[in-house]
């Protein structure tokens, strides 16, 4: 349920209390934006309102007038994290501002935080000033009881369909032959099989399906099943299908949010085969599975931080000398600039260490044991408006373990992955977007064996269903 600014006013007048105080000294030398933010609110133009108080927040912050008018302009225009924290900040200086308390409710009701929207409501009940005052206070607790009826569990899937262009579909080193004998000494070899580079166009299509249950007000569980295929034009045998599960549980504890998640995954690929006698088929299909955690705590109204952890087995049904047992650890800052308030910047750190579980083959002692670090730099838009976009850009430094691992005559192989992301969503209409995206990496490797650049681009039609 929402109502605009001026009813929300209307009704802290009928509450008999005014949120509001004088506003701070360090901007008495210049006119306060506050009387003509709320002007824009009053005259239903909340975005423009928050574009005016949202860069001034962090030297504003504190006066209870501008907390005030800065949260109904992010309620009104869909910054609820935002509004929930300008309005707790006016009740920090006043628990008796009735109409950010009011205001504060309806921010955690459109948020979904049924309970402590009630909670906020229900001390409002003693103190309304009229029975006018009283059914609007009742109205919401009503529309809190049918929420919670019917908003137990919640049920959202999405389908796409699109396709584009792979120019390296097995990641492969393009002078094969130089570095077959760089890598092991020996010249003249032909690629054959996985080691020859080609490039194809594909069709695509993907979907999943989420499933989440309130189990209380801070906790949920939740479950995500999603399935990805993709077809090439004139090489089948790299025609792939991938299906994630993805099960978890989220809780709150004051501040912190901690969720624990299980997961599998399957995935399904021929790659370009080589006939040998007496051996087996060498295919890409892979397997994992595994369990993780992850705990997040906001600094302020700006950053917050997380930490997680992850342990996953990494099984190759017809390549086992690649089985591995993975820990992951990593560590993530995230930030809604001043300057950007529409985005998010994300910075996240690893470490990762593959223990394999048996040799390379049964003719060596020697295994695909490693150790990765890497560091991830994310930013993306809110999607709420007709185009949003994401972009990420990525660096990782793999190290083999054991010598002589990857290639006879470089004795620690070494690796720096760097890789870059871009995404957009176009809007068409209120469940349907179009989603141009472009990949690309660069894989540096002192065994030239292992170096290769790939990119690949593609649009996906998107049906969102809730």
């Amino acid at each position: 349920m929402r109502t605009n600014a001026l009813a929300s006013h209307v009704v802290a007048r009928a509450l008999g209390l005014v949120a509001a105080c004088a506003t701070a000294t360090a901007l008495a030398q210049a006119p306060s934006p506050v009387p003509q933010a709320r002007a824009l609110i009053e005259a239903k133009q909340p975005a423009r309102a928050w574009d005016l108080l949202a860069p001034l927040e962090a030297r504003s912050a504190g006066d209870p007038e501008f907390d005030y008018w800065l949260g109904v302009a992010a309620l009104e225009s869909g910054h609820l994290e935002r509004a929930a924290i300008a309005f707790e900040r006016v009740l920090v200086r006043n628990p008796d501002a009735d109409a950010a308390r009011l205001d504060l409710g309806r921010t955690y009701l459109a948020m979904g935080s049924l309970d402590i929207a009630a909670q906020e409501f229900q001390r409002l009940v003693p103190r309304a000033a009229d029975d006018a005052a009283r059914q609007v206070i009742a109205g919401y607790l009503e529309e809190i009881r049918k929420r919670k009826e019917r908003q137990r569990y919640a049920i959202s899937a999405f389908i796409e369909v699109g396709g584009g262009r792979d120019n390296n579909l097995s990641s492969s080193t393009r002078d094969f032959p130089g570095a077959i004998q760089s890598s092991f000494g020996l010249p003249g070899i032909v690629a054959t099989g996985n080691s020859i580079h080609r490039q194809d166009n594909f069709g695509a299509v993907n979907g999943a399906v989420e499933m989440a249950y309130r189990v209380a007000e801070d906790r949920v569980a939740f479950a995500v099943a999603e399935l990805r295929w993709r077809r090439y034009s004139e090489f089948d045998d790299y025609d792939y299908l991938v299906g994630n599960v993805v099960v978890g549980y989220q809780a709150r504890s004051a501040e912190m949010v901690c969720t624990a998640t299980a997961f599998a995954q399957g995935f399904r690929q021929d790659g370009a085969l080589v006939d040998a006698l007496d051996v087996d088929a060498i295919k890409n299909d892979r397997n994992a599975f595994g369990i993780g955690f992850e705990a997040r705590r906001p600094i302020d109204s700006r950053w917050s931080v997380a930490v997680g952890v992850q342990f996953a087995l990494g099984r190759y049904p017809t390549n086992p000398g690649q089985d591995t047992r993975l820990v992951t650890m990593s560590a993530a800052v995230e930030h809604r600039p001043e300057w950007w308030p529409e985005g998010t910047l994300v910075a996240r750190a690893l470490y990762a260490h593959d223990d394999a579980r048996r040799p390379l083959n049964a003719f060596t002692d020697t295994t695909a044991s490693r150790h990765t670090a890497g560091l991830r730099l994310t930013a993306a838009s809110e999607p709420r408006g007709r185009v949003s976009w994401l972009a990420a850009a990525g660096w990782s430094r793999r190290i083999d373990d054991d010598p002589f691992a990857r290639a006879s005559l470089v004795r620690t192989g070494r690796d720096d992955l760097f890789e870059a992301y871009v995404q957009g969503a176009i809007r068409l209409r209120d469940a349907w977007s179009l989603q141009p995206y472009f990949a690309y990496a660069y894989n540096r490797s002192n065994i030239e064996l292992y170096t290769f650049r790939k990119a690949e681009g593609g649009i996906a039609l998107r049906r969102e269903f809730r």
